[in-house]
């Protein structure tokens, strides 16, 4: 959010984050040219998309990052010093395939069916996610911009997918949708309990922290963000996904 958005919002890496990465990662495919930057403290998404403060106490210790984008939607996930893992993405809320939006729909209507689309699409078709089951939903109207808050619980079977080494039982997983200018975001995190209020303020204290849009990046830019994000980049992973908006 901008300063004046925020001023309105009151409101380890483990095997286990494997879960949704796997789940969600088709959602945006690799893009072969770089658009977003690390400039210090702030993190800034393709497609000027939006900036995020990265120093804000929600993130424990260094911040580490990945991204995926297409022409229509941009993933980044955060991994911090304690090994949790934190996601934004955004998605153009009009001509975009992979979601069939009314004409003249409305906000709500349009973050629920992103959030469906997550959960039916995404989510749901995963070998080892044996259920999906909707824990906590609420559309906060309070809040500037208005919001979708929910939770979904996950039941995990390991032994459906070895190859991805995740923790099996139940996991909890949150989201917060709201739509600005022309797109949709969708804020996330990962708990291994239940806890609605914590959960929504940890997502909320991440969106106080993002402003809208962010900026472009410039040509002469990328090749610098390219190194800079692969240095960043854990060793047991691969090198990062760079984005393009177009």
């Amino acid at each position: 959010m901008t300063t004046a958005h925020t001023s309105r919002w009151r409101h380890g890496r483990t095997s286990t984050c494997a879960i949704l990465l796997i789940a969600i990662a088709a959602l945006t495919s690799g893009c072969q040219r770089l658009q977003g930057e690390r400039d210090g403290d702030t993190y800034y998404a393709p497609a000027a998309a939006y900036a995020v403060d990265l120093s804000i106490n929600t993130f424990r210790g260094k911040v580490t990052l990945e991204e995926r984008c297409d022409a229509h939607s941009g993933s980044t996930t955060f991994w911090d010093g304690s090994g949790r893992m934190f996601r934004i993405d955004y998605h153009r809320a009009e001509s975009n395939p992979n979601f069939d939006t009314p004409r003249f729909a409305s906000d709500l209507t349009l973050m629920n069916l992103v959030l469906n689309h997550y959960l039916r699409d995404k989510i749901a078709p995963t070998a080892m996610i044996t259920s999906v089951e909707a824990a906590h939903r609420e559309f906060l109207q309070d809040a500037t911009p208005r919001s979708l808050f929910a939770i979904v619980g996950l039941d995990v079977d390991p032994s459906r997918q070895p190859e991805a080494g995740a923790v099996g039982g139940r996991h909890y997983y949150g989201f917060l949708l709201f739509k600005q200018g022309e797109m949709i975001y969708v804020v996330q995190h990962r708990q291994p309990v239940l806890m609605p209020e914590k959960m929504k303020s940890v997502l909320l204290h991440l969106a106080e922290a993002m402003a809208i849009p962010g900026r472009e990046r410039s040509a002469s830019e990328m090749e610098r963000l390219r190194r800079l994000l692969a240095r960043m980049a854990p060793g047991v992973r691969g090198p990062e996904r760079l984005c393009s908006p177009d």
